[in-house]
């Protein structure tokens, strides 16, 4: 069967607001997946072979698979030997993030993001000095009294879509859940313990069974422009 390939991690210009993205190729970020790319090769055949046919991708959406839908499906087909490996999305949207200790404002409601990053968020740099880096939280909501396998939760829906990644796990299917983050002042993303600790404890315990869990970055230009601002960690 075929699998995912390595994750490349690629940035445009962030100077000015170019009219067209143009994504540039710089040094992937080996440390955050090394587990990933140790499993995984290119599922595309090589073009050094004038005879090796190249693997045909088929791209749905929405597809029921299990008791919900799966944001998309992606079908790798090898022409030659007619076998194929699917691999399944589920898509998450990241909005809010954390505050560095003693810069985080006054919590105006109950419906207003405010989480003080832990301590292990700072560390210390080369000159002795702290450094900070943000991290996309994910979810952020009221809980509205759903529930998920007889706890509270902020989303029934993100929890039941993890469970049935997992129930697609097997030898011909990659599930993935995968992080889009909004903003491009994070580093990294995680789930929101502080507000649904029973989804980040699904999340650890799907991903601990295969489930692939992906995070990409995206910015924004003040004319509403929306550019692929590169691939970050996932902390699970």
């Amino acid at each position: 069967g075929f699998e995912i390939g390595p994750v490349n991690d690629y940035d445009d210009t962030k100077n000015g607001s170019p009219k067209k993205p143009r994504a540039k190729k710089r040094k992937s970020d080996k440390s955050n997946y090394d587990d990933l790319n140790d499993q995984t090769r290119t599922a595309a055949s090589s073009d050094n072979s004038s005879t090796s046919p190249k693997t045909k991708i088929s791209l749905r959406q929405q597809v029921t698979l299990g008791d919900s839908r799966v944001d998309f499906q992606m079908t790798l087909t090898n022409p030659l030997t007619d076998t194929s490996h699917r691999v399944l999305f589920e898509v998450k949207n990241v909005v809010c993030a954390d505050y560095e200790a003693g810069t985080e404002p006054i919590k105006t409601g109950p419906g207003h993001c405010v989480v003080v990053a832990p301590p292990a968020a700072t560390t210390s740099s080369d000159d002795g000095k702290d450094s900070y880096k943000r991290t996309a939280l994910f979810p952020w909501g009221k809980t509205r009294g759903q529930k998920f396998e007889d706890k509270t939760v902020v989303s029934e829906r993100a929890c039941k879509h993890l469970r049935n990644l997992q129930s697609q796990l097997n030898e011909d299917v990659t599930p993935v859940v995968l992080f889009i983050v909004n903003r491009s002042d994070c580093e990294s993303v995680r789930a929101c313990r502080e507000k649904c600790p029973v989804f980040a404890e699904v999340l650890a315990d799907v991903v601990k069974t295969g489930v692939k869990a992906l995070a990409v970055r995206v910015r924004w230009t003040e004319e509403g422009e929306c550019f692929f601002d590169g691939v970050v960690p996932v902390t699970v």
